[in-house]
């Protein structure tokens, strides 16, 4: 009797430790899109400081986060692909030696698209920030996202920090940044803060990031963004749990042998 309660036993916590890592965290994939031309040199900077808090935030959401790092102002690049934050904010990285020495054209739109082929994990939610002080220059490339972001089968979280002043406004639009994080489950941000108070600006940033993303999921459970990059496979300290209670029942029956 008292063999089959401990397997009974052992059992039970098996099974509530593999349902309890099958309740993964939700797993994210933030790129930067960051204009390099020669106004963004402090804007580069405080990214660069507040990257710490921003996945702090994130990890403390619940969030799994990874990131990559798209440079334009000429020819948009894909300069770091998806990595885990230690490899991205490491010394000596595209990230950490990421300087305002672009020129050329600043299309958003097409630095947009190369972040879209980036390696993503599979199963995250998809998350594109892109920042910059000047409008998009190639309409062109704006039809080219659109139809790009229209057949993807992903959802994109894309996200704007730039000057509303200067963003193609006019009387019967908001503007085409504006519109496309609205269109695709972000937020749009006035760089003018951000570069006014950039404490301020990244918590209200942060928090909105983090929100956008737990609304999502609350609002779409069963989207497979938001079953985690586990693959229901329990954590090592679970595994190590149950490992330890079948050798402690292998070891009793063991005894009972002799």
């Amino acid at each position: 009797m008292k063999l089959k309660k401990l397997i009974s036993a052992c059992a039970l916590a098996a099974s509530l430790a593999v349902a309890t890592s099958a309740h993964a965290i939700i797993a994210s994939d933030v790129v930067w899109v960051i204009d390099t031309s020669g106004s963004m040199g402090d804007d580069i900077a405080q990214v660069k400081a507040r990257i710490g808090d921003f996945n702090t935030a994130m990890l403390n959401a619940g969030i799994d986060v990874n990131y990559g790092l798209v440079r334009f102002g000429g020819t948009a690049s894909l300069i770091q692909n998806i990595t885990t934050f230690s490899d991205f904010n490491r010394s000596g990285g595209p990230f950490q030696l990421l300087t305002a020495n672009g020129g050329g054209t600043e299309d958003g739109s097409a630095a947009i698209q190369v972040a879209m082929g980036a390696t993503f994990r599979n199963n995250v939610v998809r998350n594109i920030i892109l920042i910059t002080d000047e409008n998009d220059d190639d309409a062109g490339n704006r039809a080219a996202l659109t139809a790009a972001l229209a057949a993807t089968s992903a959802s994109e979280f894309i996200n704007v920090i730039r000057n509303p002043g200067d963003d193609d406004v006019t009387s019967t639009s908001i503007g085409y940044y504006a519109q496309l994080a609205t269109d695709n489950n972000g937020n749009y941000f006035n760089i003018v803060d951000f570069r006014n108070n950039g404490d301020a600006f990244f918590t209200n940033f942060i928090n909105t990031k983090v929100a956008e993303i737990q609304d999502f999921c609350a609002a779409n459970p069963t989207a497979p963004e938001c079953q985690g990059n586990n693959n229901n496979v329990p954590e090592p300290g679970t595994a190590a749990l149950i490992g330890i209670a079948l050798l402690g029942l292998a070891g009793r029956r063991k005894m009972r042998q002799y």
